[in-house]
């Protein structure tokens, strides 16, 4: 997955619509733009409308993305909410959304670098993990504010039993590569009690 894959593809897609959306990149799209290159054929998204006018127009843009696709060969997952299928919301996203480009109709964003996070932190592989370290290294994210989304996304989710993982995957990523990130004088068990605060404010 590089720039130019993406560009195409939101190239296909505006040429296929007949009305401006808002894209947000979220997944291996956003990572690539992010400085993170790992192969990859799939692109994920939200795409929204300012709203539905017609019928049959959801139907429309589902084949419009579907064009897309096939014409570009990559794989999409896409929804009009980031958190969808994920029991952790993503909290304020789309307010801290980065400006990527406008491609024709399309408003095309970056799901900012802590956000980002949220998903991976929730599934927690080890390709996740290792993930989560290169992006909040190369893009310079400090730790009170990842922490301070992590926080935001726990207290804004509804109770389930991945919110007592979620916390746990918090717990255990910031005692194991604080240092790895934020360098020799990250204090892992001083981050954890920052982020244990924020959950009780």
């Amino acid at each position: 997955m590089n720039r130019r894959q993406i560009d195409r593809f939101f190239k296909v897609l505006d040429a296929a619509l007949d009305r401006p959306a808002e894209i947000i990149l979220i997944g291996a799209g956003a990572a690539s733009l992010m400085g993170h290159v790992r192969p990859s054929l799939d692109i994920d998204f939200e795409i929204r409308y300012s709203r539905m006018r017609a019928a049959g127009e959801r139907d429309r843009l589902q084949e419009a993305i579907r064009k897309a696709s096939n014409q570009t060969g990559l794989a999409v997952d896409y929804s009009e909410h980031v958190s969808h299928g994920s029991m952790i919301d993503f909290a304020d996203y789309r307010q801290t959304a980065v400006p990527y480009q406008r491609i024709g109709k399309l408003k095309i964003k970056i799901i900012a670098p802590a956000h980002w996070t949220i998903g991976k932190m929730g599934r927690f592989y080890e390709l996740d993990i290792q993930d989560m370290v290169q992006i909040l290294r190369k893009n310079k994210v400090p730790a009170a504010s990842v922490i301070r989304v992590w926080t935001k996304a726990l207290k804004k989710s509804a109770l389930s039993l991945e919110l007592g993982q979620f916390r746990e995957h918090v717990h255990y990523f910031l005692r194991h590569y604080a240092k790895k990130i934020w360098g020799a004088r990250a204090n892992s068990e001083m981050l954890i009690q920052t982020f244990e605060k924020e959950i009780h404010k």
